[in-house]
């Protein structure tokens, strides 16, 4: 055998190898480019139902109820600021909202504090970094969001029960949370008590026909009796508090009744909420507790502090199909 061809059979595998390591790399770079795709595209849809409700992206909105979510990218996010501690700061905040946590004060006196809702903490971490990631001040990302918005595929197919319950339970919020808000900017806590009477239950069944979904908030401490807790929803509600009191984690709750998937989400009480809920002559204002009087003699719903648990959101939903 020629020394020619033998070093041409030495060569060959190497050639192989090269070969064949530049086709895994090409692969390995399209399942990321995959994976980053599918993670921006539930981001987005996350984003759409938990964010943009009261954080609404068109920068010429005149409805605005909290701050586009570009300028609190922009308080959060500098040269310096690395993807880990822009995570934290978001979650931690978001998780437990509070004027101590904020870094937005003016946000916080224009629009009040944004209300504690039962997000997911990974979901929550997904937003983050994808807020970090992208400049959502810029026309390439509206174009982009504008293009998700015409192409998204509005089926629910691919979330568990407890998933969709609760995307569904947090528009719900944050539908109600928007419209409470801009009663209490615009007149005062008093007349958000007209709010609460008149509109708070017809705007709940609006978004139960729009999400294709029963829902309703019920509290063992009612101030309309239409949305006390029956005897099951009352025991998950005592739960809660034995699960707060020792520091757990508060997990949702999803079960079967009558072939209807139910889940129950824990709704907690924030500084805005003792506006109306917290301790007469303190929190809660002496036009506001005469509202309160007045509307509702029999009243059971003040006396609370931070962090308790207020009530729950119950969703009920059909049964997915095989």
């Amino acid at each position: 055998m020629s020394m020619k061809f033998k070093n041409s059979l030495l060569v060959l595998p190497a050639a192989l190898l090269l070969l064949s390591c530049g086709n895994n790399a090409t692969i390995d770079e399209k399942s990321d480019d995959a994976s980053k795709d599918v993670k921006e595209e539930k981001a987005l849809s996350l984003m759409s139902t938990n964010c943009f409700v009261c954080h609404n992206p068109d920068m010429e909105s005149e409805t605005r109820v909290a701050p586009p979510m570009f300028k609190i990218r922009e308080h959060y996010y500098d040269d310096e600021t690395s993807r880990d501690e822009f995570i934290k700061e978001i979650v931690a905040f978001a998780m437990d909202p509070s004027e101590a946590k904020s870094i937005m004060p003016g946000a916080v006196n224009n629009f009040g504090l944004m209300p504690k809702t039962p997000f997911n903490e990974e979901d929550l971490k997904l937003i983050a970094g994808y807020i970090f990631e992208n400049d959502l001040a810029s026309d390439k990302w509206y174009s982009k969001w504008e293009k998700f918005q015409k192409d998204k595929d509005n089926s629910s197919s691919d979330l568990n029960y407890e998933e969709l319950g609760r995307n569904i339970a947090n528009q719900t919020k944050a539908e109600l949370g928007k419209n409470l808000m801009a009663v209490i900017k615009r007149d005062g806590p008093a007349k958000a008590v007209d709010f609460c009477s008149t509109r708070a239950i017809p705007l709940t069944d609006s978004m139960s026909v729009v999400l294709n979904a029963k829902v309703k908030r019920v509290t063992d401490k009612a101030r309309n009796p239409k949305n006390l807790a029956n005897q099951e929803e009352s025991a998950f509600i005592q739960e809660l508090k034995v699960a707060l009191l020792k520091g757990d984690k508060l997990k949702p709750k999803v079960t079967e009744v009558n072939g209807k998937i139910l889940a129950y989400y824990p709704i907690e009480t924030n500084d805005m909420c003792l506006k109306c809920h917290g301790t007469p002559n303190k929190t809660i204002v002496p036009a506001t507790m005469a509202a309160i009087k007045n509307k509702y003699p029999n009243d059971k719903a003040i006396g609370y502090k931070s962090n308790e648990i207020r009530g729950i959101f119950v969703v009920e939903m059909n049964k997915k199909r095989n």
